[in-house]
């Protein structure tokens, strides 16, 4: 009888140093620096530039860094500050380019989040790539996006996705777009419920199935009930190469700054828009030799060239631009840094995951 109350004393006192084990584990963890605030300034052509980094420790087990976007869709706008504290976000900055045509904002670029492409405009510019580790890819990324009928042995390019349907392009909406097309009556529509079965044909501003998507072509005719039959099974394929191949999460900037550690711009190599290239207000992400992840804005006006000089001053290895001018702000929790209140269509957000 003593030797079992024994036992069970030194199975309590076992179990209660297993708690305090875990306790002072956990708490050296949420205590550790995660992120560090950084201002300093500098000059471009003799004038003042306010520079705003924070920079994130990426070996920390929890962090994750993730897309948000504006109000959970493609085409809406929300200020940066406000995706963050939707998102319970720890640090945000301004996301990708967008461009405003027929009262729709459309990203420019390619857009992915938990391996589901939210938008695509075809074009292939710099982008930032997270893969399943959690390792960090920044370079042009190699993904297409095809439209497969697999019965029938057809294949489709995909031109865009949650995109204004340009001329004889083949676009796909879904929920992420919003509840219908919005499109004109210039073309057909399909529509494609959960089960990734063909269930109707539409002319304009198609509803989005639940759960399902709607393809959009420009291009009138019977052909079209043709080539897309009811009942017949239709899905999309994300194909991914090299480095590639495991990104669950992407974000479109462009140019390119820093490539293995030296000033690598892209400009030019990517025939960006001219406008760019002149003196503005930049933001920019990288990555350092030690798996730090730098988010920086530079408030006042400087080139591309500058930035780069930036942030391979930082310690960069690899860094990238983000949209700028009236769209560069910076977020940190219980801290104003840039407050800018233009509403943007997303922003990268950083926060603890466990």
């Amino acid at each position: 009888m003593i030797k079992k109350n024994y036992k069970n004393y030194y199975k309590v006192l076992f179990k209660l140093l297993i708690v305090f084990l875990f306790l002072i584990t956990n708490n050296s963890i949420a205590n550790a620096k995660l992120i560090d605030y950084i201002f300093f300034k500098d000059t471009f052509n003799g004038k003042k530039i306010n520079c705003h980094a924070i920079k994130v420790d990426l070996n920390h087990p929890f962090v994750k860094i993730d897309l948000a976007l504006a109000y959970n869709n493609t085409n809406r706008r929300e200020t940066v500050k406000s995706m963050a504290k939707r998102t319970g976000a720890l640090v945000a900055i301004n996301g990708s380019f967008f461009h405003s045509r027929r009262g729709i904002d459309s990203v420019v670029g390619l857009l992915i989040s938990n391996n589901i492409v939210l938008a695509d405009s075809g074009h292939r510019r710099t982008s930032l790539g997270i893969t399943e580790d959690r390792k960090i890819i920044i370079g042009i990324p190699k993904i297409r996006n095809i439209l497969v009928l697999p019965e029938l042995g057809k294949v489709f390019k995909i031109n865009g996705i949650n995109q204004i349907r340009g001329n004889k392009h083949l676009t796909i909406y879904n929920r992420y777009f919003g509840t219908h097309t919005r499109t004109n009556k210039l073309g057909r529509e399909i529509l494609v419920d959960k089960n990734n079965m063909i269930v109707a044909y539409k002319i304009k501003n198609s509803p989005i199935p639940q759960g399902g998507f709607v393809i959009s072509i420009d291009k009138a005719g019977s052909e079209i009930a043709e080539e897309f039959p009811l009942g017949a099974r239709v899905y999309i394929d994300s194909i991914r190469e090299a480095e590639w191949k495991n990104v669950r999460t992407l974000i479109t900037g462009s140019p390119q700054l820093v490539k293995n550690g030296k000033i690598y711009n892209t400009f030019f190599k990517e025939k960006l828009n001219p406008s760019i290239k002149y003196p503005a207000q930049r933001s920019a992400i990288g990555l350092t030799h030690n798996n730090k992840f730098i988010m920086l804005t530079a408030i006042g006006k400087l080139t591309l060239t500058k930035l780069a000089q930036i942030m391979k001053r930082l310690g960069c290895i690899e860094a990238l631009a983000l949209d700028g001018g009236g769209s560069v702000d910076l977020y940190m929790k219980g801290k104003n840094i840039t407050n800018n209140n233009r509403p943007v269509t997303n922003s990268i957000i950083v926060r603890l995951e466990n």
